[in-house]
C-alpha cells in the first residue's frame, strides 16, 4: 500500500456545487445554539412558563425514551433563540470509509450513516494541504476544490428533488447515484475501485481508528508511514482545537479556531441583542455580549422578556432570524472570514490611534511622520490631560503649604 491507495471521504448533506468543498469560516453559515449562556436562560425562561415538558419518570425504563425527549426539548428551545454562527477554517475527512456516528459511541450527536452525499477523493491530490492525518479525521485547512479524479456519492431521491440551477452546477462532476445506506454505498465504491480497501472505522482510540480486520494493519502502517514521509501532524481534530497535543508548532495555521468561533458568537449576540434591548426597554448596557457573564443582568434581561410576552419575542425572534435568512439567500450575509477580520482590523486600527497618540506626547503635538495632528479626539485629550496637570499641581501645592502651617503651629506649641 502507497498515498495512492489512500481516499478522503467526508460525508456531508451539502453538495459540493460547482466543485468546491466550502468550509464553515468562507461560507455564510447560520446555526442555532442550545449550549450557550443565552441558550440556558431562554431554556430556564421557558421551563419556568411550562413551555417544555417534564420528563415522564414512568418511561425512563423504555429504550430511546430520554434520547426522544431530550431531542424534542433541544427543538423547543431551538424555535426561542436568535441565529447565531460558528468559525471552522479546516474541512474533516474520513480515510478510506465512512466516519462511525457520534452517537453510538457516547462521544456527541453527529450522525453521518444518513447523509445525502458522500465525496470520495484521492488523498494524494491534497496530502499538501492536510493539517493532520488521521483515519476519522483527517483536516484539511480553508476551501477543498475537487480534482477530476473525484467521485461524488448522491442519494437518487435527493437528486432528483434539486432545482434545475441546482443541476446544472454539478454538471462536469463524476457523480454516481446510490438508494439506501450510504455507508454500504462508500464501501461497494471504494471496494469496486480496484484501488482502495474498504474499513469499518472507530471512533475508540485503540483501534487507532479501524475495526480490527483482515487488511487494518496494513493500512494503519500505510497511513503512519504517508504522515513520516510527507511531515503531517497526527492529531485528532478535538486535540486540535483544544490545543492538547504535542504538535502546536506545525499547527499554527489553526491555532485560533476556538478563539474566533467565540468572536463570531459574540458577534452575533450583539446583533441580536441590539435588536432585543430596544423592543423591551432595557438600557444600552444591555447590548453588550459579556451580559452573558453577569448573572443579575442576564437575571434581568429573562424577567424583561418574561414581562414583553413570550409570545412577542418568538415573533421578534422569527422575524430577525428571516431577514438573516434572506441575507443568506441573497449572498448578502457576512462569512465567519469576514467577521473576524473586520473585528482584527477594527482593533488593528484602534491600537493605530494609541499608538500615535503615544508617540504625539513624546513629540508634542507631531506624529511618526513629523505631520502636525489635527484629530479633535486627540487634542481634547492633551487638553485634558493639561488641566489634571494643573490640578495636581494646585492640590500638591495646598498639601505643602498646609503642612508647613501645622509644623509651624506645632514648633509654636
Amino acid at each position: 500500500m502507497n498515498i495512492d491507495n489512500v481516499a478522503l471521504v467526508r460525508a456531508t448533506n451539502i453538495l459540493p456545487y460547482d466543485g468546491i468543498l466550502k468550509s464553515i469560516s468562507n461560507s455564510p453559515y447560520l446555526c442555532k445554539k442550545n449550549s450557550t449562556e443565552f441558550s440556558f436562560m431562554i431554556s430556564d425562561l421557558l421551563k419556568k412558563l411550562g413551555l417544555i415538558p417534564k420528563p415522564d419518570y414512568s418511561r425512563m425504563d423504555e429504550e430511546n425514551y430520554l434520547d426522544e425527549y431530550g431531542k424534542e426539548v433541544a427543538r423547543i428551545i431551538k424555535e426561542y433563540l436568535p441565529y447565531s454562527s460558528d468559525y471552522n477554517s479546516m474541512i474533516l475527512f474520513s480515510l478510506n470509509g465512512l466516519c462511525p456516528d457520534d452517537n453510538e459511541h457516547g462521544f456527541a450527536n453527529n450522525t453521518f450513516s444518513n447523509k445525502k452525499c458522500a465525496i470520495i477523493e484521492p488523498l494524494s491530490n491534497h496530502i499538501d494541504d492536510v493539517i493532520s492525518l488521521v483515519p476519522t479525521d483527517t483536516a484539511i485547512k480553508g476551501d477543498v476544490v475537487l480534482s477530476s479524479d473525484s467521485v461524488v456519492l448522491i442519494d437518487k431521491n435527493y437528486y432528483d428533488s434539486l432545482t434545475d440551477e441546482n443541476k446544472k452546477r454539478l454538471e462536469g462532476l463524476n457523480i454516481t447515484f446510490f438508494e439506501g445506506n450510504l455507508e454500504i454505498a462508500v464501501n461497494n465504491f471504494l471496494k469496486n475501485s480496484n484501488k482502495y480497501v474498504p474499513e469499518k472505522l472507530s471512533l475508540t482510540r485503540n483501534n487507532n481508528g479501524y475495526i480490527p480486520s483482515d487488511t487494518s494493519e496494513e493500512q494503519i502502517k500505510n497511513i503512519n508511514q504517508i504522515a513520516n514521509d510527507y511531515n503531517k501532524p497526527q492529531v485528532l481534530f478535538f486535540n486540535i482545537l483544544s490545543k492538547q497535543n504535542d504538535d502546536l508548532d506545525r499547527l499554527t495555521m489553526v491555532d485560533s479556531e476556538i478563539e474566533n468561533s467565540k468572536l463570531v458568537e459574540e458577534y452575533y449576540l450583539k446583533r441580536f441583542l441590539e435588536v432585543l434591548v430596544s423592543k423591551i426597554g432595557l438600557d444600552e448596557s444591555f447590548k453588550n455580549s459579556n451580559i452573558i457573564y453577569d448573572k443579575d443582568k442576564m437575571k434581568q434581561l429573562s424577567d424583561a422578556i418574561n414581562s414583553y410576552g413570550i409570545d412577542s419575542y418568538k415573533q421578534l425572534v422569527d422575524s430577525y432570524n428571516k431577514e438573516l435568512e434572506d441575507k443568506r439567500n441573497n449572498k448578502t450575509l457576512e462569512t465567519p472570514n469576514q467577521i473576524i477580520d473586520s473585528i482584527k482590523n477594527k482593533h488593528a486600527s484602534n491600537e493605530e490611534i494609541v499608538n500615535k497618540m503615544i508617540t504625539a506626547m513624546e513629540n508634542g503635538t507631531l506624529d511618526t511622520d513629523g505631520q502636525p495632528i489635527n484629530d479633535r479626539a486627540l487634542n481634547e485629550s492633551f487638553k485634558v490631560m493639561g488641566y489634571a496637570k494643573v490640578g495636581i499641581l494646585i492640590f500638591t501645592t495646598i498639601i505643602i503649604i498646609i503642612s508647613i502651617i501645622i509644623v509651624g503651629i506645632l514648633l509654636i506649641k
